[in-house]
């Protein structure tokens, strides 16, 4: 409250004070002030006002910010602050370089108040860069010469505001001399570059690892100043180096260890090190101390270090061109390695010869001394030269005489370094000198001829000699060096192996035997005969160019052969003999044959090849050469078609080419010998007789020729030209006629060529085996004797000739009758609430079409766009619908409408209430579609639904109970529910009603009566065992174990049947016992009602097809009602039933004496055939009867013989007829049958049939294998892959006689935990009751089959045939 009075009094003071202008002028209480921030900071500049009357605003520079708090712009960095009457502060943040101006703080004028103005600057401080020396990085070393005489150093920091200073420090001490500082502007912007130049004189070692920083700092730096540093290097040469470890003239001996250190003390950076050996590197592995470095240098004296000068090197950058240098000079001693002596070694007797000792290098010089063994030495002399490897070498010579006593002396140098004491020797064999004996050649004989390519060896030997001779091969001249030596001790001895050519013929091969005592070689020689083939055959041709029917001449000259070659001729790989001109000298000492043949050439030889053979008959060698023919002829025509067959308005190319040489012809074109030129006739053009057909018409064709010529003559080739075109209709009217009379329709065809059977008719919707068609010249018939109402629409007429597309031609049959109205009792009724759009529906059936009309109370209703519209539908030709739209409806428009239908046949009328919408009629027609043990299936009729949608409600209940349970059906408006749920092998009675929202309807009138299945199906008895106790451990550990023995005992069984009949077969045996695998795997003698032909129709199917309502039920079972009269119920006698109706008085009669089944064969309860009606299903139990193929496999069997002969199993014969079976093989033997000799027979012997020859319990069969017996049941079906099967029910076994087993065993299926095993329940019509077979209350067919004929046998399960589901 006081805070309130409070401003009260205060806002009332200041309008007092303006009113009577008591509180004095505007002023500024706080003027605006320079002010300097940092980049990015926040700058507030300080303005306040007293007394402000005028508006205040600031400006930037010329820039008027505007009188708003919030400045816009700026990036919203720019607002005013402060107390809102006095303070009017401005503050920036996030300051930037830009915001670096002027700002003034501006108060207008106001009620006689003078403006105010203040200014003050805003500085942005902005931090430089880091300071770099120009060319240095930071911390770097710089390296500079000890002689250059100044060194500048450039230190620069930029774009700062204000310009940053710069200091040098030289080891943290500032240097204020030899220092420039400058500072430039940047353009366009306010900040400034700083340089600093510091200029030094580098001396050694002073300056040496000196650092030297520059920094810079301005008032932006908030962390102090920036540095950069440097550190100078000042380079300057080593010392001079000194060697240590080797002297000067120190001897040392080879492979003594020498060791020498070179070292050289200072230098910026320290020396390098280097060893030299004569100008050679051999060591720069240098290291390096704190103010020295050195190279150890360590070698292995050899004679190549002697006088060897070591030097080294010391050098750093400063003095690199000319490093120092000391060296040291090696003298190594050591021994020669040998001594040879050299020189003629032979002379013959009283010649001097000279023998010359040479020492290897030594350091000091050898000392030579030789020492004879035999002649002494007439004169010695020794001599020293250096060695270019080091040390000196010996040469001494001495001068030997040999006289003719002698034959050899030994002479040996020997050579000491006497400073070591060590001596090396060599020994010298002198020998006299006398020649050897002729050479002798063996291997070849002279005059004995050898093949050409064979390997002709020869061998000189030359004995005696001193030395032994030297032995050499030459053929002519020329010396032969690709020799064997085969010298066995002194004996030389020298193989020629020589690859027989043709040039060897008559050659001369010398072998030469010589010494150093022989003055010329001494010499012997053999000269070769050589067999050798022609290498080629030459052919020429007189006349060159060869003509038909002219005379031509073939020579063929061949190559030098020795002996002289046979020539013949092949042509067409036959032998032509020519005429022999002799021979004529050739190459090699060989001679040349000369053939010619003579013959008249015909176009046949044009291009074909004649071949020369020549062949040497003395070694069976030979070669050919063939020339090919050019053979001039007239043009022939070959393998050209003389008939050209062609559809009208194709094109095609054929080739009518000639051949002829010269190949190029002149060609015409004939039509029954008149030329035809270019354009006479449109679709022939004929090119180089290349004939070019294009869309030829029906009356091109005809008889033609082609001529063609060239230089050689003419030829010509009659062909002819066939045109066909395909069939056309050419007539075809629309039929009109009456239900039930006769109609034809017509339909004349025409083309070429004019065929059988050119007609055929085709509608989707009809059944065509009502019509019959006929065809002849050219007139296609389809009569259909008997005319229904629905056979209104178009027949397809197809001609087809098999040329080109067939023609169709639809023709339309109207079938004339008087219309029909649907007078289902949902169309007698329409509803519709007051103001809505009712819909009267009309619908009918008639031809030729119909007209509608509308009447109500008599008046005819014309259709207007205001109250009535009509629509109409179409579905087919006869069916049509027609519906009345009555808009806006009012109580006026309920009352009855008509619907009339005419056509030119009659009129047909529905009367057709509307009234207000009202609660439906009850369905009607309600029947019984399907049951499971847990389920049953409805189908009804929808009723008037009342003009609303409806839906609907099904009731049911345990027959003889209370109470009813209702289900309401989903979807609404379906027409078949099933009810789940029920109990198992329980009656109900179930019923529908429908509903609406304004009301029930009545329940339908008649309800069904149904019962569900006794059976489980076996997932639901597997669930409930699943269900129970535990079995325990040890039961299920025996089970096992007695499982597996009986798996092993079965095995052993099936190995040991298989190998017995094995061995039978092996011995031949023509028969075969059903006690082994037959036994096993077929049907017994007992049980056998099969063919015995093991053929495809022993198999089984394992898929399943179900019926065609199966999406409501899981299986089908048929109920039978009560109202079945208690004549077809089956009469009881003891334990069995007998079927027919049997009086009591036939109860003396047993069970198996009559028609009549034992109640506990589970055989005869469970195992059903599907009669022939049963089309909806493919099934077949083992191929026996499969309803999608109209046959029945023929089940020969004897009944009377089967129940003992009695008369009274006429009851027993079956209401069907059978056809033969239309899988069972005609002839031969198909894969697993028995063999077809062995015919089927019917007789009576012993009471049972005898298949396949069989008799007294046998089959007279040829031996099969296991695997034939095997396929019967594992091979796939032979019957069409399009139908399925379902699947068959589970085999029961029964170890009864004869008659219980009479019913085949199905095959075996297993089902999974979903499936419903299959039932099978009676025909309708059948007398036999069982109690797990329930017959259906809706069926109507025929009760009764046409008798079986006398001479077919009867199958005693007919009477157990029944539905599959």
């Amino acid at each position: 409250m006081d805070f309130t009075l409070e401003l009260f009094l205060k806002i009332f003071s200041i309008f007092i004070c303006l009113a009577l202008h008591v509180c004095g002028l505007q002023e500024f209480s706080q003027r605006p002030q320079d002010l300097s921030v940092i980049r990015g900071q926040t700058a507030v500049i300080m303005c306040a006002v007293e007394n402000r009357v005028g508006k205040i605003q600031w400006a930037k520079g010329q820039f008027m910010l505007g009188f708003e708090r919030n400045i816009p712009g700026f990036d919203g960095r720019y607002s005013v602050i402060g107390d809102d009457r006095t303070e009017y502060n401005l503050q920036i943040t996030n300051t930037e370089l830009r915001d670096d101006d002027d700002f003034e703080c501006q108060v207008q004028p106001a009620e006689n108040n003078p403006p105010l103005k203040a200014k003050a600057h805003l500085t942005i401080l902005v931090p430089p860069n880091t300071p770099e020396i120009v060319n240095h990085t930071n911390g770097s070393t710089v390296e500079v010469l000890y002689t250059k005489p100044t060194l500048q150093l450039t230190c620069r920091s930029a774009m700062g505001r204000p310009a940053a200073n710069i200091k040098w420090f030289r080891n943290d001490e500032e240097i204020t001399e030899n220092v420039v500082y400058s500072v430039t502007p940047v353009d366009n912007d306010k900040r400034e570059n700083a340089q600093s130049i510091l200029t030094i004189t580098p001396k050694y070692p002073d300056d040496n690892n000196v650092r030297f920083t520059c920094q810079a700092y301005n008032n932006a730096l908030i962390n102090g100043p920036l540095r950069t540093s440097i550190t100078l290097s000042v380079q300057f040469p080593p010392g001079e180096p000194v060697i240590t470890g080797y002297q000067m003239d120190e001897a040392v001996a080879v492979n003594d260890t020498v060791a020498m250190t070179c070292k050289s003390t200072g230098g910026n950076p320290l020396a390098q090190i280097a060893w030299f050996k004569d100008n050679t590197q051999v060591d720069f592995s240098y290291k390096s101390g704190v103010d020295y470095a050195y190279n150890e240098l360590i070698i292995v004296a050899q004679k190549s270090d002697n006088d060897a000068e070591y030097r080294c090197e010391a050098w750093n950058i400063v003095n690199a061109q000319t490093p120092f240098t000391s060296s040291r000079k090696l003298a190594v001693h050591f021994p020669p390695t040998k001594a040879t002596i050299t020189g003629t070694r032979e002379a013959k007797a009283g010649e001097m010869l000279t023998l010359t000792c040479t020492t290897s290098n030594s350091n000091p010089a050898a000392v030579v001394t030789w020492i004879p063994q035999g002649v002494g030495g007439s004169d010695i002399r020794s001599r020293t030269e250096p060695s270019p490897d080091g040390g000196y070498v010996t040469i001494s010579e001495i001068d030997i005489t040999l006289s003719s006593t002698q034959t050899n002396a030994i002479y040996t140098c020997s050579a000491t370094n006497n400073q070591i004491g060590v001596t090396v020797a060599d020994t010298a064999h002198v020998g006299v000198l006398y020649p050897p004996s002729p050479p002798q050649i063996t291997g070849y004989t002279e005059g004995e001829a050898i093949k050409a390519g064979e390997v002709l060896k020869m061998r000189c030997t030359a004995l005696r000699g001193n030395p032994p001779a030297t032995l050499q091969w030459k053929k002519g001249n020329d010396t032969l060096t690709d020799v064997t030596d085969l010298t066995a001790g002194n004996i030389p001895s020298l193989e020629l192996a020589v690859l027989v050519k043709p040039d060897d013929n008559h050659a001369i091969y010398r072998c030469l035997a010589s010494n150093r005592a022989t003055e010329t070689p001494l010499e012997a020689l053999k000269q070769i005969t050589v067999h050798f083939p022609p290498k080629f055959v030459n052919i020429t041709s007189q006349p060159a160019e060869a003509r038909s029917g002219h005379q031509l001449e073939l020579t063929c000259v061949s190559g030098s052969s020795n002996p002289p070659a046979v020539i013949t001729w092949i042509h067409n790989n036959q032998q032509l003999q020519g005429t022999s001109l002799g021979h004529t000298d050739a190459q090699y000492w060989g001679k040349a044959s000369k053939n010619v043949l003579d013959f008249i050439p015909t176009s046949a030889d044009h291009d074909t090849p004649y071949g020369c053979r020549a062949t040497n008959l003395a070694i069976q060698e030979s070669v050919h050469d063939a020339v090919t023919l050019n053979v001039r002829f007239k043009p022939e025509f070959r393998n050209k078609n003389a008939s050209v067959v062609i559809i009208a308005g194709e094109s095609r190319v054929i080739n009518f080419t000639a051949i002829a040489n010269p190949s190029h012809c002149t060609y015409q074109l004939k039509r029954e010998g008149v030329i035809i030129n270019a354009g006479d006739i449109e679709s022939l053009t004929l090119d180089e007789g290349v004939l070019t057909i294009s869309a030829i018409a029906k009356e091109d064709k005809g008889q033609f020729a082609i001529v063609a010529m060239n230089t050689e003559g003419m030829a010509a080739f009659d062909f002819s030209i066939d045109v066909q075109y395909p069939a056309e209709i050419t007539e075809g009217a629309a039929v009109e006629g009456a239900a039930g009379d006769a109609a034809t329709l017509r339909c004349v065809v025409s083309g070429h060529p004019m065929v059988l059977g050119m007609v055929t008719w085709k509608r989707d919707d009809f059944d065509m085996t009502r019509v019959l068609p006929s065809y002849e010249n050219g007139v296609g018939l389809l009569v259909i004797e008997t005319l229904e109402k629905t056979d209104s629409g178009a027949f397809t007429c197809i001609a087809d000739n098999g040329v080109g597309t067939p023609a169709e031609q639809e023709i339309e049959l109207t079938v004339k009758f008087t219309p029909e109205i649907d007078k289902s009792p949902e169309f007698h009724k329409a509803a519709s609430h007051t103001g809505k759009t009712g819909r009267l529906i009309c619908r009918a059936q008639g031809s030729p079409s119909v007209t509608f009309q509308w009447q109500k109370d008599g008046v005819n209703i014309q259709a207007d766009a205001t109250k009535y519209e009509i629509e109409e539908k179409v579905t087919d030709n006869i069916h049509y619908e027609n519906i009345l739209l009555v808009k806006d409806v009012q109580k006026a428009d309920y009352g009855m409408y008509g619907c009339i239908v005419t056509n030119e046949r009659g009129d047909d009328r529905l009367s057709i209430f509307f009234e207000n919408t009202t609660k439906p009629d009850a369905p009607y027609d309600l029947e019984f579609v399907n049951a499971t043990h847990n389920s049953v299936t409805l189908r009804w009729k929808l009723a008037f639904n009342g003009g609303l949608q409806e839906a609907y409600r099904v009731r049911f209940k345990v027959v003889d109970t209370q109470g009813f349970t209702y289900v309401d059906v989903q979807p609404e408006n379906a027409k078949i529910f099933t009810v789940k749920g029920l109990s198992l092998g329980t009656e109900y009675e179930l019923n529908v009603m429908a509903h609406n929202q304004l009301g029930n309807s009545d329940y339908a009138a008649t309800p069904v009566i149904a019962k569900t299945s006794n059976l489980k199906p076996k997932s639901d008895i597997q669930s409930e065992a699943d269900e129970g106790e535990d079995m325990p451990v040890i039961i299920i550990l025996v089970v096992c174990v007695v499982g597996i023995l009986l798996l092993a005992l079965n095995i052993a069984l099936i190995l040991f049947f298989v190998r017995r009949r094995k061995k039978r077969m092996e011995n031949g045996s023509d028969t075969t016992s059903h006690s082994n695998t037959i036994e096993l795997y077929g049907p017994t003698k007992e049980t056998h009602l099969y063919p015995a032909t093991a053929s495809d129709e022993a198999r089984s199917y394992g898929t399943n097809d179900r019926y065609n309502e199966d999406d409501y039920s899981d299986d089908y079972k048929s109920y039978e009602l009560q109202r079945v009269a208690a004549k077809s119920r089956p009469v009881s006698i003891g334990n069995c039933i007998c079927l027919g109706g049997q009086s009591s008085s036939t109860s003396s009669t047993s069970c198996h004496d009559n028609c009549c089944f034992d109640l506990g064969d589970e055989d005869l309860k469970r195992v059903f055939l599907p009669p022939p009606e049963y089309g909806g299903v493919t099934y077949s139990h083992n191929k026996l009867d499969s309803p999608t193929f109209e046959h029945r496999h023929p089940l020969h069997t004897d009944v009377k013989g089967m129940y003992g002969g009695s008369d009274t199993d006429s009851c027993r014969k079956s209401p069907w007829q059978y056809e033969a079976d239309a899988y069972k093989p005609s002839g031969g033997r198909g894969k697993g049958t028995f063999d077809s000799e062995y015919p089927d027979t019917y007789r009576e012997q012993g009471g049972s049939y005898e298949p396949n020859g069989r008799a007294g319990g046998a089959f007279h069969s040829r031996p099969k294998s296991v695997t034939e017996l095997s396929e019967r049941s594992s091979r796939p079906s032979s019957r069409g892959t399009g139908h399925k099967t379902p699947p068959p029910p589970p085999v029961r076994s029964s170890s009864k006689g004869a008659v219980e087993n009479s019913v085949p065993p199905l095959p075996a299926r297993n089902y999974d935990a979903t499936d419903a095993m299959p039932r099978y329940v009676p025909p309708p019509g059948s007398s036999y009751n069982n109690v797990n077979v329930i017959q259906n209350p809706s069926y109507d067919g025929p009760s009764a089959r046409t008798p079986t004929p006398q001479n077919q046998p009867t199958d005693p399960t007919d009477d157990m045939r029944g539905y599959l589901v």
